[in-house]
């Protein structure tokens, strides 16, 4: 074949060029076809981020859906999230997580609940005029309603068991949702009229976010078994499940119907590492396997418009989370409708607008000032350089722990967060805190650490070994990371929720024989109870998890589980010439590497 194609190419021809240039023009193109044979072909999912990843500034194309204007409201433009109505998500702001709304009459952000509780998971009824969301208001996880039209607040259930995640019937009557019962996280279904309820799963296994069918006859879940999450779909026919992703490779979740029932959508991965999938319902294809999912796009929790001409999702990158609407039918047509640092989650969509007086009210009441967590106040009066502080009542005075008077305060409120979310004072006790320039590092890493510049702490592995805390694997664009979960004090739904995967076992390196996972493996089963994210905790206030170092599974020291750092930005370098002179710092480390002078987020993203 190649050299039928070297004779074609080389045959003579009826116009006359000089040899020369007839050779350097069939050498180029040559060189051209070898190079577009051997160019690598781009991954779907690194096609899609060309096409969702640059997120145009400009106005939605002519063909998306604009809603008919409401009398006496405002005129309805194409919004940045287009296809029309109101889109309600969950966002932890300022420590805590509540309600917000993108109107699409104005295009302004609204934040709908105030409650110094938790509101998460909206779910809009199919009329548009309730939102239904759970909540820790009443000391417990239980279920609401809004009424929009005047803001009314109806608390749906009543027990000290947790319930999330609600999910309404086409019909309007009923809501699925997750509840952990006698230890069990399953689905199950309420009336919202007389408030009965009824179990609808019964594996052993977490069975968690429902999504009812438009049709009323199905109900996607989720469920963790044999250490995977899969898609099931349950008839309330017949009863019957079946598992309708089925990659033991893979971990789905958040399914979404499309309106007319014909797809489903859902997310694959981890947050901040999450495609999103598009797959035919035909449940007798489905069961035969005859069915394949397709990838829509980057990012995660995908919600559909009501016209079922766009998708909603959660896309994160670096310290950002983005709100992003994507055409269905188009290619490329991806809108930015909100982006902020702040963790958002869980967007539901309606096409219904909302009430002009009560967007009024929400606008002025967003105007009001809010108590933030904490506030850093300096002792130093040097605005350049600044000191260590004592840690007030850390390991018991054994040791004195410090950190930079530019971080301690943050430390203070987050220990006091933390004792209050899980019942146990977790940071009374810290495995390091500030080190001097000339410490002697542990084994494989070197001198260069936040701990130096006071920006950093090791929190306490005893509880660890006590199983008062367990770690979850989260593998990250190629990088291990940790999410500490503490159990909580109180076991009665007071405090934390549910665990929905499985942990790591870094024991498991010393189990011995031809079963030692070097690094450990994930543990058997899911232990039963009530925790608390550590890690979100940590967040609120500023702290980050650091990933484990590329050796982690040979050296434990490079787990790094245990490690936090408040870097604000800063580089490594700058945050050192906060405490040391910059002759200090010279004496100490000599030349230093490129990378100490970039800020951290800029390295984690640089290839």
């Amino acid at each position: 074949m190649f050299s039928r194609i070297v004779s074609w190419l080389f045959k003579p021809r009826a116009i006359r060029f000089p040899p020369v240039l007839w050779g350097a023009l069939w050498l180029s193109i040559l060189v051209t076809f070898v190079a577009l044979l051997l160019r690598p072909t781009p991954s779907p999912i690194e096609r899609e981020i060309e096409r969702l990843v640059i997120i145009t500034a400009t106005p939605p194309p002519s063909t998306w859906y604009i809603p008919t204007p409401v009398p006496g409201a405002p005129p309805i433009t194409p919004t940045p999230v287009g296809s029309g109505g109101t889109l309600a998500f969950a966002m932890r702001h300022n420590g805590n997580s509540d309600i917000y709304l993108i109107s699409q009459n104005t295009g302004n952000l609204l934040r709908l609940t105030f409650d110094p509780a938790e509101d998460r998971d909206p779910a809009w009824a199919p009329d548009g005029r309730h939102l239904a969301f759970a909540s820790r208001r009443s000391g417990h996880w239980d279920l609401y309603l809004i009424e929009m039209q005047a803001g009314t607040v109806i608390r749906l259930t009543h027990s000290p068991d947790y319930k999330a995640a609600p999910t309404w019937s086409p019909d309007g009557k009923w809501l699925a949702y997750e509840a952990y019962v006698n230890e069990n996280l399953d689905i199950y279904i309420l009336n919202v009229d007389s408030g009965a309820s009824q179990r609808l799963t019964y594996d052993a296994a977490p069975e968690y976010s429902p999504a009812w069918s438009p049709d009323g006859r199905q109900i996607a879940f989720t469920a963790y078994r044999n250490h995977n999450k899969d898609l099931y779909v349950i008839s309330l026919d017949d009863g019957t499940i079946i598992n309708i992703t089925n990659t033991p490779d893979e971990n789905e979740d958040y399914a979404a119907w499309a309106p007319d029932g014909r797809y489903l959508t859902y997310s694959a991965g981890v947050p901040g590492n999450e495609t999103i999938w598009k797959i035919p319902f035909d449940k007798e294809a489905l069961m035969t396997g005859m069915v394949r999912p397709s990838l829509f796009g980057v990012g995660g929790q995908p919600t559909w418009s009501p016209d079922g001409r766009a998708l909603a999702f959660i896309f994160r990158q670096q310290n950002k989370s983005y709100l992003i609407a994507a055409d269905t039918t188009g290619w490329g047509l991806a809108q930015e409708g909100y982006s902020t640092t702040d963790w958002m989650n869980t967007p539901s969509w309606t096409n219904t607008p909302l009430n002009a007086d009560l967007e009024v009210r929400l606008t002025k009441r967003m105007g009001e000032p809010e108590t933030p967590l904490y506030t850093e106040l300096l002792l130093s009066a040097n605005p350049d350089k600044y000191q260590l502080v004592n840690l007030p009542n850390v390991n018991a005075g054994n040791n004195v722990e410090m950190l930079s008077d530019r971080v301690n305060d943050s430390y203070n409120a987050m220990r006091k967060a933390v004792e209050a979310q899980t019942g146990w004072d977790y940071l009374a006790i810290l495995g390091d805190s500030w080190r001097p320039m000339n410490h002697t590092p542990r084994p494989g890493q070197g001198r260069i650490s936040w701990h130096v510049c006071g920006r950093a702490i090791d929190i306490n592995q005893g509880f660890l070994t006590n199983k008062q805390i367990e770690l979850v694997r989260e593998d990250i664009g190629g990088v291990t990371y940790w999410r500490v979960f503490i159990k909580a004090k109180e076991q009665d739904g007071s405090l934390g929720e549910p665990l929905r995967v499985a942990p790591w076992d870094l024991t498991a390196r010393s189990k011995g024989g031809l079963a030692t996972a070097q690094g450990g493996e994930l543990k058997a089963e899911i232990p039963k109870g009530y925790y608390v994210d550590f890690t979100t905790i940590a967040a609120d206030y500023g702290w980050e998890r650091r990933n484990a170092l590329s050796n982690w599974r040979e050296s434990y020291y490079d787990v790094e589980w245990w490690h936090f750092q408040k870097t604000e930005g800063l580089s490594w370098y700058a945050c050192m010439e906060e405490l040391y002179t910059t002759e200090a710092i010279s004496d100490s480390y000599g030349i230093l590497p490129w990378w100490t002078k970039r800020p951290e987020w800029e390295i984690q993203s640089m290839p």
